[in-house]
């Protein structure tokens, strides 16, 4: 098996948990995603950087998640990367990364691209097992879709 075929494994037997804390790109109407930040994650009250809770949780999805950007860009180095199950995130930004990011949409679906509508970006991009390098401080937002759709996103924060 290829890394994006074990990653897709291992996506596809996690159990996401309910994320209510991601508002600013949440469409109207909803209330949570299945997501979680892997990695390090910022902390709220304070400066500084702290493991994910999830980390422990879900060490085989970290590991593969790494394994899996290692094979496309061995000399990025992320220190988060957001894990969502089946979301389609409304138009936002991305305000406390820093630098490029890196995307790549795994899973049985139709849709779900990923669009800008302004910058260096602008356009429409079909991330489904394909990675794309973006600076999340231009809006985007991610077109309907079908299926299971999985996307992990890499990046550094500010």
């Amino acid at each position: 098996m290829g890394v994006k075929a074990d990653t897709l494994k291992v996506l596809e037997k996690t159990k996401f948990p309910k994320n209510t804390g991601r508002t600013n790109n949440l469409r109207k109407g909803q209330t949570f995603s299945r997501s979680m930040v892997l990695g390090k994650v910022r902390l709220f009250y304070g400066k500084g950087l702290a493991n994910s809770k999830f980390n422990k949780q879900y060490p085989e999805l970290l590991q593969v998640a790494r394994r899996l950007l290692k094979s496309h860009d061995p000399k990025y180095r992320f220190q988060a990367v957001t894990v969502n199950k089946n979301h389609a995130s409304a138009r936002h930004t991305d305000k406390y990364n820093r630098g490029p990011s890196y995307i790549i949409g795994l899973g049985n679906y139709t849709g779900g691209e990923l669009v800008f509508e302004e910058g260096p970006y602008k356009g429409t991009h079909n991330i489904k097992n394909r990675w794309l390098k973006f600076k999340g401080d231009t809006p985007h937002y991610v077109k309907p879709f079908k299926g299971t759709r999985y996307t992990l996103v890499y990046y550094h924060w500010a």
